[in-house]
């Protein structure tokens, strides 16, 4: 029995390594995503593992589990704190569980647009790297979904149309209840995987999402309005076990940190471009695209302003919410100076 429990060990929370006759022995990285197989995610990131495979000389590998196969992100944690994952692509959700103030990049009507997104990402990423690294994770790059919008499957530009919303948020996502709870919607906590079936049988008339991830998942064909308004920016990031990173010699490490940093910029590129061309799908379905009325955008910045203030300091400190303003205080005048 206890020599089972050795062997055990050694499976669970040692990374697989291969040798062949002639290179070292290859230590191989078990990545999970949501995403699904053949998406621009899962294909970015088979064009990063291959080029760490090749710049390693094969002494990196990988193993992809795509389409949610290990689970939601909830699920996937627990895998890599029992060792069964190594890395995993994650949204603010499953950054969030690990790194609560990391949820400071999805306040309600904080950002205006891309460049602003960019420039506090810069700015902050080697703080929230520390977090992270403090957790035993590295985090290897920023990603994103795009900006979260609103869709309804009754008429969305009525009067109070969002109080009587029965609205999907992500099983186990605080932040995300608090937020929709303030600007007056009600939230039905369902996983990922059973949004559609919430949606098929009326458990749920409506949801928030990226456009990108509404076509994705088909949420789309379920639904009849948009209202377009960007609400939040949801953020993700590429998040690996810490105990695996070290065992990498520190050239791979640098490796696997460049091409990481790589494609993690040219994710989010491409995600922006993905969301652009879900528009036209939605457009194309027959969605209406509502804009909210003055009044609405009016009570939507009150709530937000009221967001904030419940989450801190439980999610984010007063500090770093303050420090985020000065930075987009900074980066708009600067922009505003150069027109």
């Amino acid at each position: 029995m206890r020599a089972l429990r050795i062997l055990t060990f050694f499976a669970v929370f040692i990374p697989i390594f291969l040798c062949g006759e002639n290179r070292a022995c290859a230590t191989v990285i078990k990545i999970a995503l949501v995403t699904p197989e053949g998406s621009t995610w899962t294909k970015t990131l088979h064009k990063m593992t291959d080029e760490v495979r090749a710049r390693t000389n094969g002494e990196v590998e990988f193993k992809i589990y795509a389409g949610g196969i290990s689970g939601d992100e909830l699920d996937i944690i627990r895998k890599m704190q029992a060792g069964r994952i190594h890395a995993a692509g994650f949204s603010g959700v499953g950054l969030g569980v690990l790194l609560p103030e990391i949820r400071i990049l999805e306040a309600p009507l904080l950002f205006k647009e891309y460049g602003e997104i960019d420039h506090v990402k810069e700015k902050l990423f080697s703080e929230f790297a520390g977090g992270f690294a403090r957790k035993n994770y590295i985090l290897l790059g920023f990603v994103e979904a795009g900006f979260v919008y609103f869709f309804s499957s009754s008429e969305i530009s009525k009067q109070d149309a969002l109080k009587s919303m029965k609205m999907w948020v992500w099983k186990g996502d605080t932040v995300a209840q608090t937020f929709l709870s303030t600007f007056g919607i009600k939230t039905y906590p369902l996983h990922l995987s059973d949004v559609n079936t919430g949606l098929e049988t009326g458990m749920i008339d409506s949801f928030y999402s990226p456009i990108l991830a509404s076509v994705a998942f088909q949420w789309h064909t379920k639904i009849k309005y948009m209202l377009d308004y960007p609400m939040v920016n949801s953020t993700g990031g590429l998040l690996m076990d810490r105990k695996i990173f070290d065992r990498l010699s520190p050239k791979n490490q640098e490796i696997l940190k460049d091409a990481a940093r790589k494609y993690c910029a040219e994710l989010v590129r491409l995600t922006r471009r993905d969301n652009d061309e879900a528009r036209m799908v939605l457009k194309e379905s027959g969605i209406k695209f509502i804009p909210p009325l003055k009044q609405e955008i009016n009570s939507f910045q009150d709530s937000a302003l009221k967001t904030y203030e419940k989450n801190i300091p439980d999610i984010y400190s007063r500090d770093l919410f303050n420090r985020v303003q000065e930075i987009l205080k900074e980066y708009r005048e600067t922009r505003k100076a150069s027109r």
